[in-house]
Formats: structure tokens, sequence, C-alpha cells
């Protein structure tokens, strides 16, 4: 068990492509825990630079590679009087055999608190950091980029005791790039949301909420000096259904994103959408989704994005340790606002996704995963359509 939460929170094989609503939402774990582990990647890529079918290969550069990823893995929890604070997150070194400009760290943690107040009142206040190398096929060309992203959440509420709960959100987030050319594409954002839900203890739950969220780039400017920036409103209505072997959620919103960019075209429209958990018995769960949601990007020089995502997922465990999983993603993103001068300019990209996994676990501390995937993405930008097969071997060691 130790390992496979070390797998879990580390993004290993069979958790990459967990729908949004899943029948782990209804494990709480609230028990004290010290999990600390390693881990090792090796991954094949036969298209590491996310190269287009003839173009040619730089000087210097290889189009396949081989990454090596060395992880000390951490997913720790302590009650402290009625408060649960944690810890959970992987910190490690990417090394590759032929590129090595792209050698780099990789970071992903996230610290917080389970707050409590009273009985009635209660939420999360969390931070979170990550680290590594952008995705080369979001960025114009094969260079060298870090890219460094920053989260603060604090979300909560308030049970009263006719079923309603009022509740409150607010996650400010930052990305910096490090390469000169990126630096267009800085992001800071913050997103507010009040709401309420409604839930008499019965299988079905409600909720309603307003949110506005503000996408700041402090370093693209606009020809009146000021700096580019969008403004998102949305108004949000969910429900969610649980039962013995299913989970459904479906949400519909109305949104508006308005760019001070003068020849931006906003967006005013429908989004939201729907996930599906289902567990016909002990061994076998399959997971559907999809989504459209209005975000901004700190990857592409663009005010904001529409991503219309759809996912699916089936997982089934063979005895008590092996798992098995495939999956398939696709996704379309439209981009406004596009900043035209910047490297990897788009107005649009499509990603298509399949993989298959494979866990197995022969001593209890001991997790070996094997992966294969083939995606495909296409684009108007030029640079970032490719193909690309991968296999990954991860080897995980609970201490």
């Amino acid at each position: 068990m130790g390992v496979m939460g070390l797998a879990v929170l580390a993004a290993g094989t069979i958790t990459t492509l967990a729908a949004p609503v899943s029948f782990d939402d209804l494990a709480e774990d609230v028990a004290n825990r010290a999990r600390l582990g390693m881990e090792a990647r090796v991954l094949y890529d036969d298209n590491i630079l996310r190269l287009d079918k003839g173009r040619p290969v730089p000087p210097d550069r290889s189009k396949d590679d081989v990454r090596t990823t060395v992880s000390a893995v951490v997913d720790v929890a302590q009650r402290v009087s009625r408060q649960r604070v944690f810890l959970r997150g992987a910190a490690g070194y990417d090394f590759y055999r032929n590129n090595r400009f792209l050698k780099r760290e990789r970071i992903e943690a996230t610290a917080g608190v389970d707050w409590r107040i009273g009985r009635p009142c209660q939420g999360e206040a969390s931070v979170g950091y990550g680290r590594g190398q952008s995705d080369l096929a979001d960025l114009g060309g094969p260079v060298r980029n870090t890219r460094d992203s920053r989260t603060i959440i604090l979300e909560g509420g308030c049970a009263l005791g006719t079923g309603l709960r009022p509740e409150f959100g607010f996650r400010g987030r930052t990305i910096d790039n490090s390469a000169a050319s990126r630096l267009r594409s800085d992001l800071e954002a913050e997103r507010f949301a009040a709401g309420i839900a409604y839930n008499r203890g019965g299988p079905l739950s409600f909720g309603l909420a307003a949110a506005t969220e503000t996408l700041d780039f402090p370093n693209r400017r606009l020809a009146d000096g000021q700096a580019d920036s969008t403004r998102v409103r949305s108004v949000t209505a969910r429900i969610t259904a649980r039962g013995a072997n299913l989970i459904a959620s479906g949400s519909l919103a109305f949104v508006e994103a308005d760019s001070r960019n003068p020849g931006a075209r906003d967006f005013s429209g429908p989004a939201g959408g729907a996930s599906l958990s289902w567990a016909p018995g002990g061994r076998l769960r399959l997971s559907a989704s999809a989504r459209r949601e209005v975000n901004g990007s700190g990857d592409i020089a663009a005010g904001y994005f529409l991503a219309d995502r759809g996912e699916l997922l089936a997982r089934y465990r063979i005895g008590r340790a092996v798992d098995v999983e495939v999956g398939g993603l696709l996704q379309r993103r439209r981009f406004r606002a596009v900043d035209l001068t910047s490297p990897g300019a788009r107005s649009f990209d499509r990603t298509v996704e399949a993989r298959a996994a494979l866990g197995w676990s022969p001593v209890e501390r001991v997790r070996i995963g094997l992966e294969a995937t083939h995606a495909r993405r296409t684009t108007d930008a030029t640079y970032g359509t490719y193909r690309s097969s991968r296999g990954l071997l991860v080897l995980g060691l609970a201490l």
C-alpha cells in the first residue's frame, strides 16, 4: 500500500489519466502517516524534440532519446488538535542520454493544512511549487526553458443545519519562464469564488457558485504600454450523485472572457462538463469525462484559451499485486488574444493520446510499472505538430 501511495503521489503509472471524479474521492484519509521513498524512471521517446515529419533535426540534437529521472518521494500527514497538516511531492533530476541541454531538476510539491473551526467550518489552505523543463511542443522550438509554477489555495465553508453550506475560495498562481524568448508568456493569476452547496446526507448534492479571475501577463505590453490582461467571469451550477458503485457529476457554466487587447476576440458562452466513475466489481473501475473550460496559459503567449477535453479510462486489478490500465485522451484548445510575435504562437492545437500501463508490486515495498503511450498533436504553429511513441519503466521503493 505504501508504494502504491508513492506511485500515485509522483504521478506515475496507473494514475495519470484519472477522471475528475473517482471512487478515490470517497476515501478520506485522516490518519497520521509518514511515507518516504525513492523512485527511478527510464523513458524512451522516439520524438523527444517534438519534430514534424520531414523537419530536419537541428545540429547537435537527437530526435529520439532516453531520459532517466531519479527522485525522492514524500507523503506525510500529521493531525495537530483539530487540524491536519500535510506535505506530499517528489523532487528529482532529469538526465538525458543525447539531448543534454534538456537536463533539469524536476520538482512537484504541495504543503498545507486541512483546517477546521468548530464543528461546522472546514476547508484547506495549501501552497504548491513546480519546476522543470517545459513541453517542447509549446515552445516554438527545441530550446532550454525552465518553467517555475507557484500556487496558493484557500478554500472552505460552513455547514448549516438545513443542509446548506456557504463556500468561498481563492486561488493565486504564478508561472515564470527562464528563456528570454518565453518571458512574454509569464502569467500571474488570481481567482475568487463564492457559492452555496446543498446536501441533506443523501446521494445527491447540488451547488451554485460565481467566480472571477484575472489573468495578467506582466511582460507582454500592449500598444498603450499597459500589460496584457484578461478577465474571466463565470456562474456555475453543479450536481453530484453517489451510489454504491457509481459516481456521476455534472456542471453547467456561463462564462465571459474579456481581454484588454483591442484586437482580441472575447468569449461569452457555455462551459462545464460531466464525469462518470463506475466500479461494477471489486477489480474493475471505469471512468469517462468530458468538459469545456476557459483558462490562461503560461506556455502559449495568448490572452486565454478554450479547451474541449474528453478522457476514457479502464483499470483492472489482477490479484493483489498487478494493475492493468488503458486510457485515451482527446483535447482541442483554441487560443484568443494571441501574441503573434512570440515563438510558438498559434490559434489552435489538437492532441490525441492512447495509453496502456501495467503495475506490479512483487513485495510490499516495491513497485514496478510499465507504460506505453502514443500521442499526436496538430497545430497551425510553425512548430508543434508531431507524433511521438513513448515507453516508460518505473521502479519505486518505499523506505
